[in-house]
């Protein structure tokens, strides 16, 4: 598409509104090739379901050409108790238009009381997202086994617990939402089911939990659970530093901006969640 350079001064960032989202399911097909259109408009449709939070955008930023989307940056946000924390996601502007690509960052995190966090940045957008303020705070993933061992494993989500909801909602997302009890505490647990490259091993990779220390305590009940049900260690971020865990530096690296930072093992409402 040719597009007259008056035209492009023209453009638009403004908020994503519900009706964007079949057009935009276009643009980042297009826009990440190594996708489908099906991934888009399921993870909306999981979208649609989550909980609206007051005072950010409900979707994110679109670049308005004037006859459809040229331009996106989704923002997932959600709660963590009163702190808001939004996922910058799936970023992305049509060539024509690549001069307005840091308007729409710029757009998406100028709130000063939001934690903006970038799961899954491309290397070309490193010093990009460097330039805005954004940190990392990841610097590599650590495969995790334990040894089966005591703890009272539940797939019942008690209404008094504090993350209640966020288990809630991921589990009609499909993932696999548990708690662990042990030595006298409650701790919750989001896990993705996937398979390791090297070797090939079926393992759960941490969507959720309080902390490594919290999956280091509750990992034989984990693990006992788990090996029943064909899966043999975990996933998560960081370097668990334990004698049966293996840590690759410099795998899915993870940038944040704000005034809280990120817990090693919480990507709830991230788009690893929505997305898969």
């Amino acid at each position: 598409m040719t597009i007259d350079p008056q035209q492009a001064n023209r453009a638009r960032c403004r908020p994503i509104a519900g009706g964007d989202l079949d057009g935009l399911a276009d643009l980042l097909t297009r826009g990440f090739p190594r996708t489908c259109r099906g991934t888009w408009t399921r993870g909306f449709a999981r979208w649609k379901n989550l909980p609206v939070i007051e005072g950010v955008p409900r979707y994110g930023y679109v670049l308005d050409g004037g006859f459809g989307p040229v331009g996106v940056v989704l923002l997932i946000s959600s709660m963590r108790g009163d702190r808001i924390v939004s996922n910058l996601s799936s970023w992305y502007v049509e060539p024509q238009w690549r001069t307005h690509s840091t308007l729409l960052i710029s757009m998406a995190t100028r709130l000063k009381h939001v934690t903006y966090l970038n799961a899954s940045p491309a290397p070309h957008t490193w010093r990009t997202l460097q330039a805005q303020g954004f940190a990392p705070y990841n610097f590599g993933r650590s495969a995790y086994f334990a040894l089966p061992g005591r703890g009272v494993v539940s797939d019942v989500i008690a209404d008094d617990l504090a993350e209640a909801q966020l288990l809630r909602d991921h589990r009609a997302m499909g993932w696999v939402s548990l708690t662990v009890e042990k030595d006298g505490i409650v701790s919750p647990f989001v896990f993705q089911p996937r398979r390791l490259d090297k070797p090939s091993a079926p393992v759960m990779d941490v969507m959720f939990c309080r902390g490594a220390e919290d999956l280091r305590r509750c990992a034989p009940a984990l693990a006992r659970h788990f090996l029943t049900r064909g899966s043999l260690g975990f996933l998560i971020d960081g370097d668990m530093d334990a004698m049966l865990s293996h840590y690759v530096e410099g795998k899915e690296p993870r940038y944040y901006k704000g005034p809280y930072r990120p817990i090693l093992g919480d990507l709830a409402y991230t788009e690893k969640a929505l997305f898969g």
